[in-house]
């Protein structure tokens, strides 16, 4: 078969492979240049994907073959002819590939997933039917492809952290621990091996006498994310840290998205002795588990208290909200939808949230919804589309800030065995079972999944005692702002780092506590709809910027550095807080009371807003009982962390009294002996010694070692005396060791009553709390206005005439980066449903249009959000959703470009705004040609303008468009952004 000369010319992969020139230039074939010269072409037959990764053994990275085999064959282009051909000297030539290139083929040939095979097979088939076979030894090419796998692996390796998201799937979880072929497990080993085993998604802290350990896998993933040494110990790899660091270990590898589990002794030495397996190893238990949403315990905790400890959250501006997330069938039945069910609960404050939605094929509601949730752990189902996991991946990976996503079983989502887990837990209250009957199916199957995961951690209890499980989107309670409008306005993260300095949380932000910063975040994510609501807020706020009232006084001071209640509140409820952290709950409570009421008397005699009254009531009432808790604990113990002395008052408990009348009589008993023992040595007086730690020693001078009893036993010695214990004196300390011990346990089980006490008023004392709360986040808004001089808004509920009039409008970020209003000139807006809806600014680049079209916007959020607001007045109508379409970007991971981004956002702001929406446009139609740029505007702005009838705001610089204002007169108004030069 002759080759066509017109056809063109395909090189084949053997490019990749060929030897180089001398003058080093790439020397290959394509498949016409060799039909012509050689009439053979070589095939190559393989499975569809080779990957080219980077490696430190080739400057141009090596191709891995993902696949079980590969036969290379080289076959005569004339069909029927024989194995040999004739070279142009007439010699016969047996046809075969370059032994360079088939070494470099058989290098990345993948590993067999079959164990019982030893070979691989590399065929060299001509037409020749008795062409032999040529076998390669596998362990040649396993060597090899270790080489080319090794650095990828030691930069990928198990390790959640980076730029990417993690996801624990089934499938990934490493293999069974067991000893190395020939080696025996010692008893420790065995212990680990089977809580391992058991838990083999977990990092697992295993304590060993002063340190914690890790064995096996886990020790190479905490050398190297901890920077500590791993070394091999017996049957497998160890390192270790030491245990008073255990909670800044536990954090470091929780932020990077591994699950962490503490394994702890359960037995004490002198327990030890006097049981039944003196020889055994010291037992131990899985005592704790910690994911990033699930932080909360002693082992998060610094052994000096809660002093620098945040709320759980382990990067600025996250909310350490655990996410769950299911597919269903669309409710609307539309093509290309989905409908999907979601449950956030954040486990260290108790809030609980619910949705459920139809969504398309863009998920541009799920979009929305994490955003403004912002989790920083997800679970999904094993069966849900690849779509809904690369959006939670994408909406919630920032910088070096990852996301963990575990895959559950499709079981735990099922309605029926859900429902009756959740009705078991709500067992006894009625209408909380009757609001929970009442959800969509698959939100009670999230539910659910919830209860099954965190009752691993023994978080499960949270959901009973959340008060009440909301959904997150209420149309008849919260302006609606999408994800896209979030992004653009900069409310709650910068654009530049995903930081919350340069946003609009970070302008209002000036609370004292962080459960009030949670809360004010909360209000600025979702504006209030409800005129009554916002002159409230208000209301509040003008009375905290002008009254000199002592209560008020006394509260701004009293919020002043207090821990974080909501969070410590979870914590005690659970019982996984130390002493210290729950002597600085209660400690903190009683003096936000204790101040309070010492100037507030009668409230509503000082305050005259109806809701300040309210709020501050409620702080007085909920926490009236703590200071009962307060005087019981001995704060010098509760630092240190010793139970045994913790409580002044021991009444309540008689099962400590008798251990400590116990430990006294024994004590008196090793006490009587003294005169013995002076006499036995034949001394005027005699003491016991204690050195290092050790008790009860009688310490003779060598001297007088003639004088020891033969049957005393010899404890240390020194240069100049002998120290020994008698045979009384031994029993007796071993009973008293004993004793202690059990005065331990006993106080322990003290302190988890005094948790429970405590625990019964959990509903009572987060009121107040969230009172607290909403009392920090007015004074934040207070202290903002009136340091910045801002307005107070005039809001009207008009439910067909909406309008926005901004007198002195100032952008409230740049006026605050700028430190003044000196660089930033104030602006006007007037927009009316029933006159001037549609507002086209023009001007040159980079002068200030798009902070213009924000500045509105972000004026209209802070008002229904009810705070004042950085103008001279502000008059304007309840809007019932914010729209903005702003920015230049591509979608590459979804397959959409630039211009069908654009569309797309601009098509979803056409099906949802209303006459009472503010849409922000800018400079639509910049992501295709000008024609078609400037047809893609028209027609957008004309829709909106007859259609919609919304309050508009249109960035372009399309001079077409200005012509609307003669089209429109009277409903479009033409503006320009002009600047002054400065000559200096």
């Amino acid at each position: 078969m002759s080759s066509t000369p017109n056809v063109k010319k395909q090189p084949t992969i053997s490019k990749f492979f060929a030897p180089k020139h001398k003058n080093g230039g790439a020397m290959f074939r394509t498949d016409e240049e060799k039909k012509e010269k050689n009439n053979k072409v070589v095939e190559v037959n393989y499975s569809p994907t080779l990957k080219r990764t980077k490696s430190s053994g080739s400057e141009n990275g090596s191709p891995v073959a993902e696949h079980k085999s590969k036969k290379l064959r080289g076959e005569d282009s004339h069909s029927g002819s024989s194995s040999q051909e004739t070279s142009e000297s007439g010699a016969c030539e047996k046809k075969s590939l370059a032994p360079w290139t088939k070494n470099r083929l058989q290098s990345f040939k993948a590993e067999s997933s079959s164990d019982n095979e030893d070979k691989m097979e590399v065929e060299e088939e001509a037409l020749e039917p008795s062409k032999p076979v040529k076998t390669v030894s596998q362990n040649g090419v396993k060597m090899k492809l270790d080489s080319f796998n090794r650095p990828q692996c030691s930069n990928s390796d198990s390790s959640p952290s980076g730029s990417q998201a993690t996801e624990k799937k089934t499938s990934s979880k490493p293999g069974l621990m067991k000893a190395l072929p020939g080696l025996k497990l010692t008893p420790l080993e065995q212990q680990v091996v089977a809580i391992k085993n058991k838990h083999l998604d977990t990092v697992l802290f295993v304590e060993c006498g002063y340190k914690y350990r890790f064995f096996g896998h886990d020790a190479e993933i905490a050398a190297k994310e901890l920077n500590i040494v791993a070394h091999l110990d017996h049957s497998f790899m160890t390192a270790s840290i030491p245990t008073h660091r255990l909670h800044v270990h536990v954090r470091r590898l929780v932020a990077k998205g591994y699950k962490v589990g503490v394994v702890k002794q359960t037995e004490t030495a002198a327990l030890k002795a006097a049981g039944s397996n003196k020889s055994a190893p010291f037992e131990r238990q899985l005592t704790a588990m910690y994911t990033r949403s699930t932080l909360i315990g002693e082992d998060v905790t610094p052994a000096g208290g809660g002093d620098g400890v945040d709320d759980g959250d382990l990067s600025e501006g996250t909310t350490a909200m655990l996410l769950v997330v299911s597919e269903g069938k669309s409710s609307g039945g539309k093509d290309g939808t989905v409908g999907i069910s979601l449950v956030a609960i954040q486990p260290s404050t108790g809030d609980i949230l619910y949705d459920h939605f139809d969504d398309s094929s863009t998920r541009t509601e799920l979009w929305c919804r994490l955003d403004h949730i912002q989790p920083v752990e997800a679970l999904v189902p094993e069966s849900i589309s690849e779509l809904t996991v690369r959006a939670v991946t994408s909406a919630t990976t920032k910088n070096e800030d990852c996301i963990r996503i575990e895959r559950l079983t499709d079981t735990k989502f099922d309605y029926s065995e859900s429902l009756k887990k959740v009705c078991e837990l709500f067992d006894g209250d009625e209408n909380m079972t009757k609001h929970v009957s009442g959800l969509p199916s698959d939100v009670v199957g999230c539910l659910g999944a919830t209860l099954d995961y965190l009752a691993e951690f023994k978080l499960d209890r949270i959901i009973k005692m959340a008060g009440s499980i909301r959904q997150y989107t209420s149309e008849k309670h919260h302006m609606r702002l999408s994800g896209a409008t979030v992004r653009n306005l900069e409310v709650i993260a910068n654009g530049v780092d995903g930081g919350t300095k340069g946003s609009l949380f970070w302008a209002l932000n000036n609370t004292q506590t962080k459960f009030g910063s949670r809360l004010l975040r909360h209000w600025v994510v979702q504006p209030l709809l409800s005129l009554e609501d916002i002159i409230e807020r208000q209301d509040m706020i003008e009375e905290l910027m002008n009254s000199d009232a002592p209560v008020i006084v006394s509260l701004k001071n009293v919020l002043n550095k207090l821990p974080d209640f909501e969070r410590a509140l979870t914590t005690i409820f659970h019982k996984k807080c130390s002493p210290h952290e729950f002597w600085l709950a209660v400690s903190g409570l009683s003096r936000v009371h204790r101040e309070l009421l010492r100037v507030g008397g009668n409230v509503g005699d000082t305050v005259q807003t109806p809701g300040l009254v309210k709020r501050l009531q409620e702080v007085l009432d909920g926490l009236a009982n703590v200071e009962d808790f307060a005087n019981n604990i001995d704060p010098s113990s509760a630092k240190e962390g010793k139970k045994k002395t913790l409580f002044r008052d021991f009444s309540e408990f008689p099962k400590v009294l008798e251990k400590q009348k116990e430990i006294s009589d024994v004590e008196q008993e090793l006490k009587d002996l003294k005169p013995e023992i002076a006499r036995a040595l034949r001394l005027p007086c005699f003491n016991y010694t204690t050195v290092s730690g050790l008790e009860y020693l009688i310490e003779v001078k060598n001297a007088q070692l003639k004088a020891v009893p033969k049957n005393w036993t010899k404890v240390s010695s020194t240069k100049a005396c002998c120290r020994f214990r008698s045979p009384e004196v031994d029993r007796l300390l071993t009973r008293l060791q004993q004793l202690r011990e059990q005065l331990q346990v006993a106080c322990h089980e003290a302190w988890l009553q005094v948790l429970d006490s405590f625990a019964n008023h959990y509903q009572r004392h987060r009121q107040a709390v969230r009172c607290l709360a909403e009392l920090d986040a007015l004074c934040s808004l207070a202290s903002v206005a009136k340091s910045q001089g801002y307005c107070r808004p005039l809001l009207h509920a008009n439910e067909e005439k909406g309008f926005l009039k901004i007198t002195g409008g100032r952008h409230p970020i740049v006026s605050q980066l700028k430190h003044g209003d000196e660089q930033y000139v104030a602006n006007d807006t007037n927009l009316q449903t029933d006159s001037e809806r549609v507002m086209l600014v023009t001007g040159p680049n980079m002068g200030g249009k798009s902070c213009y079209m924000r500045q509105v916007a972000l004026i209209a959020l802070m008002a229904q959000t009810g705070s004042y607001v950085p103008a001279d007045k502000v008059e304007m109508s309840v809007l019932d959703a914010i729209y903005t379409r702003m920015g230049a970007a591509d979608e590459i991971y979804t397959g959409r470009s630039t211009f069908m981004v654009e569309v797309g956002e601009t098509a979803d702001i056409m099906h949802e705004a209303t006459s009472r929406s503010l849409v922000i446009l800018d400079e639509l139609g910049r992501g295709t040609s000008t024609h078609d740029g400037v047809a893609v505007a028209m027609a957008a702005l004309e829709y909106f303008l007859n259609e919609v009838q919304c309050l508009t705001i249109f960035v372009t610089h399309y001079l077409p468009l200005t012509e609307f204002e003669m089209i429109y007169p009277g409903l479009v108004g033409n503006y320009h952004m002009s600047f002054i030069v400065n000559e200096e």
